[in-house]
């Protein structure tokens, strides 16, 4: 009997866990997302918006079009860009997005490589290069290491 209700229970929290809302425009959007948005890809179009809402954390994923190419650009509850990547894993992401000494090093040690995706955790920041490499590099921009 407890192992049918616990099982009961976690079917259910897991159905409760995770939640998306889809969205039509901006206007759903965090200020600080449409401010990002604006500032950077400038003139885009948005094919897709999704709020997901796990327990006590939520996540903005915005789907658009940016100069014939589309991009993933996920931001926090509070609207703060935590993630961006190219759909194709070829087209380099703009470079205003990204924190100079990245892009410094990456010219120096990669020269041939572009920049497809980046992401913003609790104390580093991770790249991925269009030829698969992976790199990560602290809160201040600081190179770590290659990620295997």
């Amino acid at each position: 009997m407890k192992k049918t209700l616990f099982f009961t229970l976690v079917i259910i929290f897991s159905a409760l866990a995770t939640q998306a809302v889809r969205a039509q425009n901006r206007n759903s959007l965090p200020d600080n997302a449409k401010e990002y948005i604006s500032r950077h890809f400038q003139s885009s179009t948005i094919n897709h918006y999704e709020k997901e809402a796990e327990l006590l954390d939520m996540e903005h994923k915005v789907y658009i079009n940016h100069n014939g190419a589309s991009f993933r650009l996920e931001f926090d509850k509070y609207g703060n860009i935590t993630e961006i990547s190219s759909l194709d894993n070829r087209t380099p992401l703009p470079q205003s997005v990204l924190p100079v000494k990245i892009t410094q090093h990456v010219r120096q040690t990669y020269p041939n490589a572009n920049i497809v995706e980046w992401e913003k955790k609790r104390s580093t920041q991770a790249i991925e290069l269009d030829n698969g490499v992976e790199l990560i590099y602290n809160r201040r921009g600081d190179f770590l290491r290659v990620d295997d």
